[in-house]
């Protein structure tokens, strides 16, 4: 498949900014068990000076002027039963901008850098990824080859590619002895205090939503037990509840954290009101799916009230659902709650009382926001 890019070139020092702002925006909507935070962007700022890197399978893929795509290599192994080690390679983060998606850039990344690597000599790529992607691109599971994780595992997530047929005969462990990786993993006060410098350099003062983690659920808990929170957000365990079954349950909901500089100081989440309607208490069944959604959010901290924060959750959610193809946003503010209704007309919600309910409010995403 061709690549829509002007070029695939080989990463150069001064492309580390923008392949750093790309490796955070590619991965900023990726959520899967077991996820704990978004930190890709802080595992490529640590392999600038690694060892384990290798810089002659790194590359990037320009398209419009920018760089779109980027890849990278780093040395890995097979242990195999005998105590000796088969010498591999494996990329990542491999990282395509969102705008970009679809359109071959990542296909083309893998190819031409594998390509490469088979004529530096490597046998084979491993890799653990994507189950439903890699294999698109001649990916083999990786317990087909006798393959497994140090901990004895062999989870769909890794796969890998022989370069040279028959390299990998005979298994073996799959060992990544960068240390960058395990830092990258487990040092939380190390990428706390990066991420926080990052999103206060390239996004300074704004409100940016990601998917809610398993580490987000402790503070959730906090915040819907806060005095400001209560009110508004009854039978915190059901909420909690639901935020335990996102993945399943739950599944139709799209559950975010609001962070300004690097720190949480919100949650929102829309749905498809089709996929909801048994879960809600209105008075008409929603016949359509993709059409009619609804939402809702909350401001953390007390503190953080009244800064435009929920605004700015509100409008970034009703971007998405244009972008989805919805028609119309329903809510159902308490009557109580003054200051949400007022937040909610700033952003162009209606109060009507139509067939959906009583003291509903209708935003209509046919003109723009």
């Amino acid at each position: 498949m061709t690549c829509r890019s002007d070029t695939i070139r080989p990463e150069r020092p001064e492309d580390y900014e923008a392949v750093l702002r790309l490796t955070y925006e590619a991965f900023l909507t990726l959520d899967y068990p077991g996820r704990r935070r978004m930190d890709e962007h802080y595992f490529y700022s640590l392999l600038q000076n690694s060892l384990f890197v290798i810089p002659e399978l790194s590359f990037v893929a320009e398209l419009n002027g920018e760089i779109a795509g980027h890849i990278i290599y780093t040395r890995s192994l097979v242990r195999r039963p005998d105590g000796s080690a088969l010498d591999a390679v494996t990329f990542g983060p491999l990282s395509v901008l969102p705008k970009y998606h679809r359109q071959g850039i990542g296909r083309a990344l893998v190819r031409h850098s594998m390509a490469l690597a088979k004529e530096m000599g490597f046998g084979a790529v491993l890799i653990t990824g994507v189950p439903e992607y890699y294999p698109k691109l001649g990916f083999r599971r990786g317990r087909e080859l006798g393959l497994t994780m140090p901990d004895g595992s062999a989870p769909d997530t890794l796969m890998a590619y022989e370069l040279i047929p028959g390299f990998l005969r005979g298994g073996g462990v799959f060992e990544m002895p960068a240390p960058e990786i395990d830092i990258a993993e487990n040092d939380d006060e190390g990428y706390a205090a990066f991420h926080r410098q990052f999103m206060a350099r390239y996004f300074p003062g704004q409100v940016v939503l990601r998917p809610l983690f398993d580490c987000d659920v402790a503070l959730m808990e906090r915040w819907l037990y806060a005095d400001h929170v209560r009110p508004w957000f009854e039978h915190p365990e059901n909420w909690l509840r639901e935020l335990a079954g996102r993945r399943e349950e739950f599944r139709f909901i799209t559950h975010l954290i609001a962070e300004v500089d690097g720190m949480p100081v919100g949650f929102c989440q829309y749905y498809d009101c089709y996929a909801a309607w048994a879960y809600e208490d209105w008075n008409i069944e929603i016949e359509t799916p993709g059409e009619i959604f609804s939402m809702d959010y909350l401001i953390g901290e007390a503190e953080n009230l009244r800064r435009g924060f929920g605004r700015a959750m509100v409008l970034q959610m009703l971007k998405r659902l244009r972008a989805l193809g919805a028609k119309r946003v329903i809510v159902q503010p308490d009557q109580a709650n003054a200051a949400s209704q007022q937040l909610l007309e700033a952003c162009g919600f209606i109060r009507q009382n139509c067939a959906y309910g009583d003291d509903i409010m209708v935003k209509e995403l046919l003109s723009a926001v």
